[in-house]
């Protein structure tokens, strides 16, 4: 009985607490996407735009990485703050 109250109390602390802990902004990569030529005049132009798309490549996939290390420090915390909640509930509120 105590686990549903505690689980319980806990959803509805996180749904109080979330519009006013959010974010406010989506954040979005800075990343170019580089020109797609119709046809290449040389070798050496398609050699740069191969750089240019790798480049490109790099730039979104250290986007992606760092929304997931955000993502992980989020929930890191939230799971913390239940610990936290279930822990006051469990020993202090007895």
């Amino acid at each position: 009985m105590k686990q549903t109250v505690s689980l319980l109390a806990t959803m509805l602390l996180a749904l109080q607490m979330a519009p006013a802990s959010a974010d406010t902004f989506t954040p979005s990569h800075q990343c170019s996407k580089p020109y797609v030529p119709t046809s290449f005049s040389s070798r050496s132009e398609r050699e740069s735009f191969k750089l240019d798309v790798e480049q490109y490549k790099r730039c979104i996939e250290d986007f992606v990485s760092e929304q997931e290390d955000a993502i992980k420090k989020h929930k890191e915390a939230a799971d913390d703050a239940i610990d936290e909640w279930n822990s006051f509930v469990n020993y202090e509120l007895r």
